[in-house]
C-alpha cells in the first residue's frame, strides 16, 4: 500500500460516523476486509463494534465487504455446507443488484430504468449506492418480501434463485416497457431520448450488438429468416396493412395517422402468427452482475474505500441518480445517507414482484425446454388425446413413468417438465397434478423447490395449451434417467402418453365385455327364485306370480273400429 493511499483510508476510517455506518450494514453478515484490493481476510468474519473497523485498518485492510445473505449467526458458516444445513442457517437475504457500466451515462440510465421497474411493481424501499468505481448498487431489504411463498416455501431459503429471477424479470420489463425505439431515436423511460448515432458512437457498437429482435407474440427472440413481410397497424381504427416491400412508413387511408410497424418473419415461424419487433437491448450496454446473486458472495459495504478509485462507496439518494457525479464520492465530500433501511420496509410490497418473477422463470424455462425438444401443441394432437376426458390411473403408467415416479438423483426439473405434459394429456387436472407432483418431490433425495414447481404449473395453466411428453427415443430424458425398460407393450408406442391412453382404453374395453357377457347370460337363462316366498307377488302374496299373458291383438291404426259409440 502505498504512502497516498494509506493515508486516505486512515482519514476515512477513523471517522466514527463511517465506523457506525458500515457496521450496522453487517449486522448479521459475513464481513470480511481486503488487502489492498488484493485478497480477502480469513472467512467467515464479522463485524460487532465500530472499533473493530478501525482496528482491522490498522491491520492493514484497506475495504470492507459483506454478504448479500443474513444469517442466524455468521460464524457457524462452513465452506462446502450442503443446502439443507445453509438453508437451516440463513435468516434471509437483501435483493442487491451490482450494475456496471464502463459508459458512465449509460451506467446512470440504466441504474435509473432499475429503480423505476422496482417502483412499477410497488416496491419503495429501494436503495442506491455509487459502487466506487464505474457502476452503482440498488438494494431492496429482505423485510419489503414476503416470508412465506406458495406452497409454504419460506422466502429465506429461495436463494440465490429468487433474487436471480427478479433480475432476469426486471431486464425483461425495462426492456419491453421502458425502452422505446422511434424512428432513429432511443428513448429511455419517457423522458431520456438518444440518436442512435449518438450510442454507437459513445459505444463503439454495430447496430445489431445494440438492438435486440423479440417475436412480440411469443416472446423468442427473432433470428432473420428467409422471406420477411411487413405489418403496418392503425392505433386508432385497428386496420392492417402487409407488405414485402420494406416502406419507411404508411399513413391509414381512413384515419390519415400514421401506421405502426413491425415486422413478419415468414422463414421461421416461432408461432403461428410471428411479430418481430426490434427495441434497444439494455445488456448490451450495461451488465448486471449475477455473479453476486450466489451462496456467500461479497458486495462492497457502504462507505468503503475503493482501492483503484479513490472514492467512497456512497449511498446515494433514489431521486439523486441523474445528477450524480463521481466527484460527490470523494473522501471529504461524503455525505450520509441511509442503505437498506429496514423499518420502513413492508412484507406486502415485494410480493408482486418475486411472484412476477416466479412466473416469467417458470415461461422462460418452459419455452426453453419446448424449444429443445420441438414440442407440438394440441393443434397436432391426435384424436387419441382428445377423448381423454378423466384422469388416467397411474396404475396404467408406462415402465419408466413407474420408476420416475420413484424419485431421481438428477435431472429433476427435466423430469418435472416431462410429467406435467405426460398428466396433462393424460387427462389429470392441475389440481390433481399439484398434489401427485407434490408427492412425487418428497421421494426425491433433493427436491425440488416448491415454489419452482408450482411456477411451472401456474404457468402451464394459464397458457392453456396441451403438450406431449417428449418420445420414447428422446435421449435427453428416459435413458439419460435411466428409466427406460422397456415392458412387451412399448413396442407398439412411441410416446409415453400413447402407452397409458391405450392401457387404459385396452382395459376399459375388456371390462366392457366382461361386463356384457355377464348381462346376456342373465337375460338369457334368468336364474330361478332361490326361495319359494320369491315366486309371489308382491301385491298378494299368497298367490303365486303368474307369467305376463301375450297382449291381445291391437286394432290397425289405419283402420276404423265401428263400435257402438260410434254409430
Amino acid at each position: 500500500m502505498d504512502v497516498v493511499m494509506l493515508s486516505n483510508v486512515l482519514r476515512h476510517y477513523k471517522r466514527l460516523e463511517v465506523q457506525k455506518l458500515i457496521v450496522d450494514a453487517a449486522h448479521l453478515k459475513e464481513a470480511v476486509g481486503s488487502y489492498g484490493g488484493k485478497g480477502y481476510a480469513k472467512r467467515p468474519d464479522v463485524l460487532m463494534y465500530p472499533a473493530d473497523v478501525m482496528e482491522l485498518v490498522k491491520n492493514g485492510v484497506t475495504s470492507f465487504h459483506i454478504s448479500e445473505e443474513t444469517w442466524s449467526n455468521p460464524l457457524d458458516i462452513k465452506t462446502g455446507s450442503s443446502p439443507k444445513e445453509s438453508n437451516d442457517l440463513r435468516s434471509g437475504w437483501d435483493l442487491v443488484l451490482d450494475i456496471d457500466c464502463p459508459y458512465w451515462e449509460f451506467a446512470k440510465i440504466v441504474t435509473w430504468l432499475f429503480v423505476r421497474s422496482l417502483q412499477d411493481h410497488g416496491i419503495s424501499s429501494i436503495s442506491v449506492k455509487f459502487s466506487g468505481n464505474k457502476g452503482f448498487h440498488i438494494g431492496v431489504p429482505f423485510e419489503a418480501f414476503p416470508s412465506v411463498l406458495p406452497g409454504d416455501v419460506p422466502t429465506k431459503d429461495f436463494f440465490p434463485d429468487g433474487p436471480r429471477q427478479i433480475a432476469q424479470y426486471l431486464l425483461h420489463h425495462i426492456s419491453k416497457r421502458l425502452i422505446k425505439v422511434k424512428g432513429n431515436t432511443i428513448i429511455f423511460g419517457d423522458s431520456h431520448p438518444f440518436d442512435f448515432e449518438q450510442i454507437q458512437l459513445i459505444t463503439g457498437k454495430k447496430s445489431d450488438e445494440l438492438l435486440l429482435s423479440y417475436c412480440d407474440s411469443c416472446g423468442q427472440v427473432h433470428k432473420e429468416g428467409l422471406r420477411r413481410q411487413f405489418h403496418f397497424t392503425c392505433g386508432i381504427c385497428g386496420s392492417n396493412y402487409t407488405t414485402e416491400e420494406d416502406l419507411a412508413f404508411r399513413k391509414c387511408l381512413k384515419c390519415n395517422v400514421l401506421m405502426d410497424k413491425s415486422e413478419l418473419d415468414l422463414g421461421r415461424r416461432c408461432c403461428p402468427k410471428p411479430l418481430v419487433v426490434k427495441t434497444f437491448n439494455p445488456l448490451s450496454i450495461v451488465e448486471v452482475d449475477t455473479v453476486l446473486i450466489a451462496p456467500r458472495h461479497l458486495y462492497r459495504a457502504p462507505y468503503s474505500y475503493h482501492e483503484k478509485s479513490g472514492l467512497v462507496s456512497v449511498p446515494i439518494p433514489v431521486d439523486h441518480i441523474m445528477e450524480f457525479e463521481k466527484d460527490e464520492a470523494k473522501l471529504e465530500d461524503v455525505v450520509f445517507t441511509p442503505w437498506l433501511p429496514r423499518d420502513s420496509a413492508s412484507s406486502e410490497e415485494g410480493r408482486n414482484l418475486l411472484l412476477s418473477a416466479i412466473d416469467f422463470h417458470a415461461r422462460e424455462e418452459q419455452r426453453k425446454q419446448e424449444k429443445e425438444q420441438s414440442i407440438k401443441y394440441s393443434k397436432d394432437f391426435s384424436k387419441e388425446f382428445d377423448d381423454v376426458q378423466t384422469a388416467i390411473p397411474d396404475k396404467f403408467f408406462p415402465p419408466c413413468i413407474q420408476l420416475v415416479m420413484k424419485g431421481l438423483p438428477d435431472g429433476k426439473k427435466r423430469a418435472l417438465f416431462m410429467l406435467i405434459n405426460f398428466l396433462s394429456s393424460c387427462g389429470w387436472s392441475y389440481e390433481e397434478m399439484e398434489s401427485w407432483l407434490t408427492e412425487w418431490n418428497k421421494k426425491n433425495p433433493e427436491p425440488i423447490r416448491q415454489v419452482y414447481l408450482l411456477g411451472q404449473l401456474r404457468y402451464t395453466k394459464q397458457n392453456k395449451k396441451k403438450a406431449l411428453p417428449p418420445n420414447c427415443d428422446n435421449k435427453a430424458y428416459y435413458k439419460d434417467f435411466h428409466v427406460c425398460r422397456p415392458d412387451g407393450f412399448c413396442k407398439y408406442v412411441k410416446n409415453p402418453a400413447n402407452y397409458a391412453i391405450r392401457k387404459a382404453k385396452l382395459a376399459q374395453q375388456e371390462e366392457f365385455r366382461n361386463g356384457k357377457g355377464k348381462k346376456t347370460q342373465k337375460q338369457d337363462n334368468p336364474a330361478k327364485p332361490s326361495h319359494p316366498e320369491a315366486s309371489k307377488t308382491p301385491e298378494n302374496p299368497d298367490k303365486p306370480h303368474k307369467k305376463p299373458s301375450k297382449p291381445k291383438s291391437q286394432p290397425n291404426p289405419t283402420t276404423q273400429t265401428v263400435t257402438s259409440d260410434t254409430l
